[in-house]
Parts: C-alpha cells; sequence; structure tokens
C-alpha cells in the first residue's frame, strides 16, 4: 500500500529549464531558385546557393542569368579603363556610393543612384537590378510566410528598393575586381548588413562559414568544381534579417580569398570570352539588398509562435536600426589603416563595456 500511495501522490512541480522554450519549426516554404536539398541551409547557416536554371534542359534562357553575364562584362571594360577616368567616380560617401581602390586587395565601385552610375555600366545594371531585386524580395515573401507572418510583412522593407533609379535608397549594387596575384584573404571575415545580398563570381573565392564544422568553406569551388559559376550564385542573409526574424535567420559569416597560382577553372576549361577571366583577378557582382529607411519597424507585429518573443523588442525605423548595427562593426571595403583603426576603436568599447557590466576586483569608478 505504500508503494501504491507513492505512485498515486501528484508529481512535484519542478520550475521550467532556463532560457526561452523551443521555438517552433520554421514552416517549408519553398524558397525561389534555390533547390529542395539547399534550402535549409539559408535558416541553419545563413546562407544558400541559387540555382538560375534549374531545369538545364531547358530552351528558355534565365533572364536573370543573362542580365548577370552581361554584368560582368560592362563590369571588366569598366575596371580595364585608366584610374583617372575612374577616379571621376569617387564620391564623399567613401565606400557606401562611387568608386574605391584598396591596393593590394580589390577596387570596387558602388552603386546607389542612375545620377552617379558610369554610362557604361548603365543599361548594365538597372537590367541586372531589376532581375536581382525581384528574386530576392520574392524569397523575402516566402521567409516571412516560413515564419508565420503575413508574405507582406518582410517584402514592406524591400520593395521601395527594387528597382535601380535616381532616388537613392538603403538598396546597392557592388562591381568588385579582387587582386589574385598571390594567395591571400582580400575580404575579412565579416556578415552584411542588409537583409539579403545576392553573390556571383566569374571565378571561385567566395568562402562562407560553416557553423556545424566551425570552419570556413569554400562554396563557390563546390559548384561543379568551380566550373558552374555561369549558372549558379550565393544568397547571403544579412543582419537586419537576422534582427527582424529575432534570430531564426542568422547572418551568414563569409570572407573572400584569392587563390594565387592555382589554376583558373574558367581559363582551363572554357575559351568562351564570356566567363574567362582578363588578367590576374576575380571579378564578382554582389547586391545587398537593405531594408529602406523611412520604413518604421514594430517587432510586435513581427512576433508568432515561430519567431517566439523578442528579448529586444524594436520600435524604430530600418534607418535607426541600419545606423544602430553598423556602429557595431567595422567597414571591410575601407582602406587598411582605416580599418584598423576602427578594429581597436571598436574593441576598445567593448572591453569599456565588458568592464562596466562586470567590473574587476579592486576597479574602481573614476570621474576624472
Amino acid at each position: 500500500m505504500k508503494l501504491l500511495d507513492r505512485l498515486r501522490r501528484k508529481p512535484k512541480n519542478y520550475p521550467p529549464p532556463p532560457g526561452p522554450p523551443n521555438p517552433r519549426l520554421l514552416l517549408p516554404i519553398p524558397l525561389p531558385k534555390v533547390l529542395p536539398w539547399h534550402q535549409p541551409a539559408l535558416s541553419e547557416q545563413g546562407w544558400s546557393t541559387v540555382t538560375f536554371n534549374s531545369d538545364p534542359s531547358s530552351s528558355i534562357k534565365d533572364p536573370l542569368q543573362e542580365s548577370l553575364q552581361t554584368l560582368f562584362e560592362a563590369s571588366k571594360s569598366f575596371f580595364a579603363l585608366p584610374a583617372s577616368y575612374k577616379s571621376t567616380f569617387v564620391t564623399k560617401s567613401g565606400s557606401e556610393e562611387g568608386w574605391s581602390g584598396i591596393p593590394g586587395e580589390k577596387e570596387f565601385i558602388t552603386l546607389r543612384t542612375t545620377t552617379n552610375c558610369p554610362p557604361e555600366l548603365s543599361s548594365a545594371v538597372t537590367a541586372a537590378w531589376a532581375q536581382a531585386g525581384t528574386l530576392l524580395n520574392d524569397m523575402l515573401g516566402s521567409i516571412s510566410c516560413s515564419l508565420g507572418l503575413p508574405p507582406g510583412s518582410l517584402t514592406a522593407y524591400s520593395e521601395p528598393c527594387a528597382q535601380f533609379g535616381e532616388e537613392k535608397t538603403a538598396t546597392m549594387l557592388r562591381l568588385f575586381r579582387y587582386e589574385g596575384h598571390e594567395e591571400k584573404v582580400v575580404a575579412e571575415p565579416h556578415c552584411d548588413l542588409g537583409l539579403l545580398s545576392l553573390v556571383v563570381g566569374d571565378s571561385p573565392g567566395l568562402e562562407v562559414w560553416n557553423r556545424f564544422t566551425r570552419e570556413f568553406w569554400a562554396i563557390e569551388k563546390s559548384y561543379h568544381g568551380g566550373q558552374g559559376l555561369k549558372e549558379v550564385g550565393s544568397v547571403l542573409v544579412g543582419r537586419q534579417l537576422q534582427k527582424l526574424s529575432n534570430g531564426r535567420y542568422e547572418a551568414g559569416a563569409h570572407r573572400v580569398r584569392a587563390y594565387g597560382s592555382e589554376p583558373r577553372q574558367q581559363e582551363r576549361h572554357s575559351s568562351d570570352s564570356t566567363t574567362s577571366s582578363q588578367g590576374p583577378y576575380r571579378y564578382s557582382i554582389v547586391f545587398v539588398l537593405r531594408a529602406h529607411s523611412p520604413v518604421p519597424i514594430d517587432t510586435d507585429l513581427l512576433t508568432t509562435e515561430i519567431t517566439g518573443p523578442f528579448a529586444n523588442p524594436l520600435k524604430c525605423t530600418a534607418g535607426d536600426l541600419f545606423a544602430e548595427t553598423k556602429r557595431k562593426h567595422y567597414n571591410i571595403n575601407t582602406g587598411i589603416k582605416e580599418r584598423e583603426e576602427q578594429k581597436k576603436e571598436l574593441k576598445e568599447k567593448k572591453e569599456l563595456q565588458v568592464s562596466a557590466e562586470h567590473p574587476s576586483p579592486g576597479g574602481a569608478e573614476s570621474d576624472v
């Protein structure tokens, strides 16, 4: 009887484990131009693969793929022009708009409006921007649905930036020419600040951080041994989307490496002038979709059973969020000296914050 009495007693109420409850799984919503077996990587890793034409046997050419190839050719022609001409597109915005050069690493041009776009690039940029903007905008709609939100919950931030025009938006298109004379990192590890980024290269160089193996993975070398770069690109989650999804889509860390004297796949396997490089360079196109600055953010409206409650709710504009995020990270597209100064300053700020939150024994505040 004593044993039965014990079994009949009500169980004790134990406190729940620390931390938030496990969130519900994302809804299985297909992402446009992402193959089924590549879909989970975007939320699990912060990056995935975009396949421009999932049916190679189709006679219909992918308009996004065509527009990017046209832009590659225009980009290579532009970078081949004299520096004296390219420097006329330098702006007071630095790396945020216009042409920039960092000796030993890269040169690039950041395009935000038609008014500061070189005529050699104008038509190609307009076409590629429209195609890439449509793809990433559609992808945000799918991501919204996967979070249990209406499709327009996230596209409200991206739709004003879908076209390349005279009005400047937060979104940008960058064309890079990376130096590849020797093996080295030409873009340090970082995460993009926006919503989503589309990255396409003419030869392998992009490496993404694999959270499971804890190492960088040469994603572009995986595209048919580096030979499939005409058909495939990469999509990366940015810090704004991480914030707006409450961390369900984490920003994808990545870097760019030059492989030096390693034979380039396009030069070994193709004589097609649209894919072979001109000199020891890696060319890439990066379309960075950022949230339009004036659009208000209210994370109460972005909260679902799947996102879970926001630990740090936001009621601000997208521009405010971008400015706050930018202050916390150094700019990899500034000169090396300025970049190192930014790193040092951020490190000192972080150390002061940690010291204030966890003062060391014997440490005293000072009003000096």
